[in-house]
């Protein structure tokens, strides 16, 4: 029934114990005695959600449907369309703009935010590398090194707690946050995904994660804090209060579907603020994140994106002092390749596909190696008593070892390389090159000298990753082959350590440095190897040519992105030549990658048993059909059902939607000939004994202060009137009918008769859809009438009334209702979706991905030929595992 929310065991069994409660029929006021299911459904969102409990044993694989869904459908209810009546060409006109208008907000606050992280970010290592450099000057010689140690741990550690401190009071704000947000807007509700509590966990997270000695970069975060900020800005949920008390509320883009569109932009604005690359923020947008896309929307996401380059290069000239410059369009630059020697050449296309394949080697292999971290995360640390302090002594003991072994290996295994200061690397416009390699224990430089000498190791470890890029790059002679495969070796172990971690960190600027040495490291090799032909070959061109597509191959061999990734690199470089190149290496890395193993977005997303729903029909899914499967056992409403059903239907489920439906033990009329308007019965029940002992409601003091009831004018839809049977065995009926004008008649439960699920024995006629939210909506506003008014005396809720609560709403658990108002009745016609998608149980199942996936749908009714209701689908009967068993249980082979 709409979308089944299983947060663990103990309320699976807590929901059984409800269902045979209502099979029982007990009354509502022993029932809340004791905590419902769905308040502990919440509560366990509130305390226990923690984006590392991943379930990967068998007893836990029942937590895989712990995710609710978005709304993506529009409900085509009476109330809103009713709204749309409203509206006028002004209206079409002033929402078009508007979101004009939200797109270069939301790029102008994602620039500003992104100068924001990277000037904190900036001054925090400025301090921690001047204290270093000033240790380190003045103990030396002096035999106590050592000391220079023990203060860039200090400073490391102290940026390591915040780091820490603010991800274990958010948790969900660790991590890139890309799986997330893609997930997001796939169609999944994650527990504050985008809570502004987690907006700013994720920054200070961010800001002391990189200048704290993570291998960490900004670009990740930056994808996901610019898709918060869109989904945020467009509900003007800031400037809600200022304009409601000028009486100016603003009802627009207050539905998930408006929030998905401005969450792309947004994601777009991250991403053109990290690299400068606008045109391939969108591409990212469309490729790796968006679910859903149109033409429009890709214009507004290009528009946003520039608009945040724009303000970050603005203020970063205005910083610098050169205000108006348009020279720092990102926060990773990868500087100008504008060298004498020659960049490539087309021969040398056979020695970047063997670069593609061995990246997409040992992009597979990090994958499987974070694969195998997580599950021992998930086996070890988090199924121990306060998980959250041992992920705080993780995020300790990764700083620790990191600035130890890259200390240590600064002082015994790096080499102290001669350059002098005409090195073509100190033409790069914009680059300080004398204040941005580090001489640690190298001999210092004196005026007497021809050149001076840097650490090459250190200089690799102890810059920000950004300019540890430009100089693979850039620096020709600055780096020896020893000192180059010792920082790979140890920049991909520990960043595969620390990816998945409790901190925020980026995952792109990491693998593109890692790439960068691989790169390097590769050319110089086959340089120093006296192989005919080959290596002359490998001589003939610039050596960061090899860099470049060394990163290339690795990030392609890890994510899977193609378009995006090429332009991204192209945009970057301001190379287009470096475009074939690019494409071919970035193509065979992620054909050799998918061999072993998904991206590893794809496996974050996975891992966190997220039920996303990928562009890809799964295979053998033809085979199986919507009955294969449905979930057959459905809770449901009639039109007019009492509110105390509603209730207790509300209260022991956890189910987002349930199908409106009227037996099939009905009497139909013919269009022609209506219903007569019968006078309404004075007494509701069975035609048993228990029918005399039910008393007639009496009218509450909260129902007789309801607002005046609005006459109900719904041409079209379905309306209802009452037939009482006899006035012996005090039986009604209640008579609706439809748009075709066909007319049901059913019976209506008497007080003490509660709904229950779905008998097969009795065909069930489904007449439309409504959302929990809905009813919660409805029961909060007393949207009730006796069995003495005609349902047109219920009051009527507005749209704007429905959604004033709009994103978070209110649960059952804050309506309080009494025993009068629960013997009451509610009319569900007007509210339900008449219009919902329906689909055939014999349909193939690639027909259902395919409604999902492209329509944004939360839940689909399978029904036959005639219209009964036989089952419910959700996104979570469509997952991997469902599919694997259902393929199972019809003996065909998940995997060949």
């Amino acid at each position: 029934p709409g979308e089944s929310v299983s947060f663990s065991v103990e309320l699976y069994r807590a929901m059984s114990k409800g269902y045979n409660r209502l099979e029982e029929g007990t009354e509502m006021d022993s029932l809340s005695k004791e905590e419902s299911p769905t308040k502990k459904a919440s509560r366990w969102v509130r305390n226990k959600f923690d984006p590392y409990e991943i379930p990967f044993d068998e007893g836990q694989k029942k937590c895989a449907s712990d995710y609710d869904s978005l709304d993506y459908d529009t409900c085509y209810n009476v109330p809103y369309k009713k709204q749309l009546e409203t509206y006028t060409a002004f209206t079409y006109w002033h929402m078009g703009a508007m979101k004009w208008v939200l797109a270069g907000l939301t790029g102008l606050i994602t620039g500003a935010l992104a100068f924001i992280i990277n000037l904190l970010r900036n001054n925090l290592q400025l301090l921690k590398y001047t204290q270093l450099k000033n240790v380190l000057s003045a103990t030396l010689f002096e035999g106590t090194a050592v000391l220079g140690l023990l203060v860039l741990l200090g400073f490391n550690l102290v940026y390591a707690f915040v780091a820490v401190l603010v991800i274990a009071l958010e948790p969900v704000a660790s991590g890139s946050g890309v799986p997330e947000i893609k997930s997001y807007l796939n169609g999944i509700k994650i527990p504050r995904v985008a809570r502004i509590t987690t907006l700013l966990a994720k920054i200070i997270g961010l800001v002391f994660s990189t200048a704290g000695g993570y291998l960490a970069g900004i670009e990740g975060p930056m994808i996901y804090m610019g898709g918060v900020i869109g989904a945020g800005i467009s509900q003007f949920r800031v400037f809600l209060p200022f304009l409601k008390q000028y009486g100016m509320p603003y009802p627009y883009f207050r539905t998930d579907r408006d929030k998905r569109d401005f969450a792309t932009s947004g994601i777009a604005a991250g991403v053109a603020a990290a690299f400068g690359a606008p045109i391939a923020g969108t591409l990212l947008s469309l490729e790796e994140a968006a679910s859903f896309w149109n033409q429009e929307l890709a214009w507004r996401t290009l528009f946003c994106a520039f608009a945040s380059t724009f303000t970050l290069t603005m203020l970063t000239s205005a910083y610098k002092g050169y205000f108006g410059d348009l020279d720092y369009p990102g926060l990773v630059g990868f500087g100008v390749f504008n060298h004498t020697r020659k960049l490539w050449e087309y021969y040398h296309l056979i020695v970047f596909i063997i670069m593609g394949a061995i990246g997409g080697l040992i992009g597979a292999l990090f994958n499987k190696m974070y694969i195998s971290i997580q599950k021992y995360r998930a086996q070890y640390l988090l199924k121990r008593p306060f998980r959250r302090q041992w992920r705080m002594i993780e995020g300790f003991l990764i700083i620790i070892v990191t600035t130890s072994l890259a200390y240590m290996c600064s002082m015994f295994l790096s080499t102290c390389v001669p350059h002098s200061l005409d090195n073509t690397y100190y033409q790069v416009p914009g680059y300080d090159y004398i204040n941005q390699v580090k001489s640690y224990f190298c001999p210092p430089y004196t005026e007497t000298k021809d050149h001076m000498y840097h650490n090459d190791f250190a200089t690799a470890i102890f810059t920000p990753t950004e300019t540890a890029i430009s100089q693979l790059y850039h620096l020709e002679t600055a780096y020896s082959i020893t000192t180059l495969g010792l920082v790979f070796l140890f920049y991909y172990l520990i960043f595969c350590w620390s990816y998945g971690s409790a901190i925020a960190i980026g995952f792109f600027v990491p693998t593109i440095l890692i790439g960068a040495l691989y790169g390097r490291l590769f050319g110089a090799i086959f340089e120093a190897i006296p192989i005919p032909f080959f290596s002359n070959v490998i001589t003939q061109i610039y050596p960061g040519t090899y860099a470049l597509i060394g990163s290339a191959a690795f990030v392609g061999g890890v994510t899977r992105m193609t378009i995006s990734l090429t332009v991204l690199f192209i945009e970057s470089t301001q190379q287009v030549s470096y475009g074939l190149p690019i494409m071919v290496t970035i193509m065979v890395a992620k054909w050799v990658g998918d061999l072993f193993s998904d991206g590893i977005h794809n496996i974050g997303i996975s891992l966190k048993k997220l039920p996303y729903l990928d562009r890809e029909i799964p295979a053998k899914i033809d085979k199986l059909t919507a009955e294969d499967i449905m979930s057959s056992k459905v809770s449901y409403l009639y039109p007019i059902t009492r509110v105390r059903s509603i209730e207790q239907l509300l209260r022991n489920t956890a189910y987002s939607a349930f199908p409106v439906i009227t037996p099939d033990t009905f009497r139909r009329f013919p269009k022609t000939t209506p219903p007569n308007h019968l006078p309404t019965c004075a007494m509701y029940g069975s035609n048993d004994d228990a029918c005399a002992d039910v008393e007639k409601p009496q009218e509450s003091s909260t129902r007789s202060k309801r607002p005046t009831p609005r006459p109900l004018s719904s041409p079209g839809y379905q309306r209802t009137t009452f037939s009482k049977h006899s006035e012996a065995d005090c039986e009604c009926a209640a008579h609706i009918r439809d748009s075709d004008g066909l007319t049901f008649t059913y019976n209506i439960p008497a007080p003490n008769r509660l709904l229950g699920s779905m008998n097969h024995d009795k065909p069930l006629i489904l007449h439309g859809m409504i959302l929990r939210t809905q009813l919660i909506a409805l029961l909060k506003h007393r949207a009730f009438f006796s069995e003495n008014e005609q349902p047109e005396a219920q009051y009527e809720v507005t749209y704007d009334q429905m959604m004033s609560e709009y994103p978070r709403y209110s649960t059952i658990n804050d309506v309080a209702l009494t025993d009068a108002e629960r013997n009451l009745l509610m009319d569900l016609t007007l509210y339900m979706n008449p219009n919902t998608y329906t689909i055939h149980y014999q349909a193939p199942l690639s027909q259902v991905f395919t409604l999902f996936r492209t329509m944004g749908l939360r839940h689909l009714p399978v029904t036959k030929a005639s219209g009964v209701l036989v089952g419910v689908i959700t996104r979570h009967d469509l997952v991997p595992d469902k599919l694997n068993i259902a393929l199972e249980e019809k003996r065909i082979p998940a995997d060949d």
